[in-house]
């Protein structure tokens, strides 16, 4: 080979390796934001969504929800410091699409409105335009303790939550709870109330965003979830996710959780010796000839900041995981979180049997017989505030379940001029 011929090829080389170097260095990186099981699921797709986007690189960051929610509103007010995609609670979601800095997704997203449930739906439309994709829905069912049912002669699944209360007195009497309440309560805790309220559309806010006045059905609902803890002494009172609440499962002291399907993941991870004892029956009823309906505790959203510089790369994860039925039955398989995207709940997948269950199906089991009813969500973030606050005073001994219904009515006329 001569002298020039080697520079020849040489500088072939040279030019190949700058050009792979500059495609290398024109990868987007996209950053996500989302918490424990909702990581686990993008953890589990992220390798398939880059090879089929070689060009884009997802960073999965692992926060706090609580923290995530208000460090994205400070991100979308300054125009840095935030995520690309975000995974937004739905009852919060009405707060960042009043702000205007979320990006409007409704040329991509219409044309799938008739795959997600209305109420998933309605989370993401404002006036006729849609903001972000939704990602999932929680229902929930009450999942529990076989063992200690069969023991105490406890027939199942209830019917109705008179049934629920009755079988909770019978376990009461060998120290036993059938559930849970969240007291305190705080801003946490006012989800676990609005499972009962949204699950016999016991509405806080009509249609309009309105407050809806004397609303009886609300007031019956919170002194339903008093008496659950004090009156019929049936729940256990703890802080959501506290640790003793988990240590008392450990120790057998509570044989139920009124909760979605992600309640799975926490009993798999908090008390693993537990495997094969637990089952899952659907929500109860509120009366014989009530509708098979229930609520949901959480429910995300998946949402794009406008100031986000790879809005394109942002879209087409959001896409992946929200709109694929591939990677929604991933989200099912990895953290037991029901998609939202109706075409994965028609797989197999959600038919599989769970170990920890005693092979039953959550799906067909629990959540399919029920219908998930829709709740309005206004200003919720004040709205938690206040609720939080009252049902902390409620059970604090200061003011019957009515008069804090009362006063949450008049605080949010007041507070938020609905």
């Amino acid at each position: 080979m001569s002298r020039m011929t080697r520079r020849i090829l040489l500088a072939a080389v040279s030019a190949v390796a700058v050009v792979g170097a500059a495609a290398a260095q024109a990868k987007t990186k996209i950053t996500y934001w989302a918490w424990t099981e909702h990581v686990a699921a993008a953890n589990a797709v992220k390798t398939e969504f880059e090879k089929q986007n070689p060009d884009i690189e997802v960073e999965i960051s692992n926060l706090n929800p609580f923290d995530l929610q208000d460090k994205f509103l400070v991100a979308m007010a300054a125009g840095v410091g935030g995520p690309d995609v975000a995974l937004i609670l739905q009852r919060r979601f009405d707060v960042y699409i009043s702000t205007g800095g979320l990006l409007e997704t409704t040329k991509e997203m219409s044309p799938l409105k008739g795959q997600y449930p209305a109420a998933v739906w309605s989370s993401i439309e404002r006036d006729g335009k849609t903001y972000g994709v939704p990602y999932d829905q929680n229902p929930s069912a009450l999942f529990y303790r076989s063992d200690i049912f069969e023991q105490n002669n406890i027939k199942v699944p209830f019917d109705t939550w008179d049934d629920f209360v009755a079988a909770g007195k019978v376990l009461s009497q060998k120290g036993i709870f059938i559930t849970h309440v969240s007291a305190p309560s705080g801003v946490p805790g006012v989800a676990n109330l609005v499972e009962y309220l949204q699950s016999r559309n016991a509405q806080i806010f009509d249609d309009n965003g309105k407050v809806v006045r004397n609303n009886a059905l609300a007031r019956e609902t919170v002194r339903f979830y008093y008496d659950l803890a004090r009156t019929h002494k049936i729940a256990f009172e703890s802080r959501n996710n506290a640790p003793e609440f988990f240590q008392a499962i450990k120790d057998g002291r509570i044989a139920g959780y009124a909760v979605p399907s992600w309640a799975l993941f926490r009993l798999q991870k908090e008390a693993p010796e537990q495997s094969g004892k637990w089952r899952a029956m659907p929500w109860p009823k509120w009366g014989a000839n009530a509708p098979a309906t229930t609520g949901a505790w959480g429910g995300n959203v998946l949402a794009i900041p406008k100031s986000s510089k790879n809005k394109e790369a942002a879209l087409k994860w959001a896409q992946f995981i929200g709109a694929n039925d591939i990677t929604q039955i991933r989200i099912w398989e990895e953290g037991h979180l029901l998609p939202a995207f109706e075409p994965a709940l028609k797989s197999e997948a959600l038919l599989k049997g769970e170990s920890y269950l005693g092979g039953q199906s959550i799906y067909e089991s629990a959540l399919k017989p029920r219908t998930l009813n829709n709740f309005n969500y206004f200003d919720w973030a004040k709205t938690e505030v206040i609720v939080g606050n009252e049902l902390d005073l409620m059970f604090g001994n200061k003011k019957t379940p009515e008069q804090a219904w009362d006063d949450i009515e008049k605080q949010l006329i007041s507070q938020l001029r609905r």
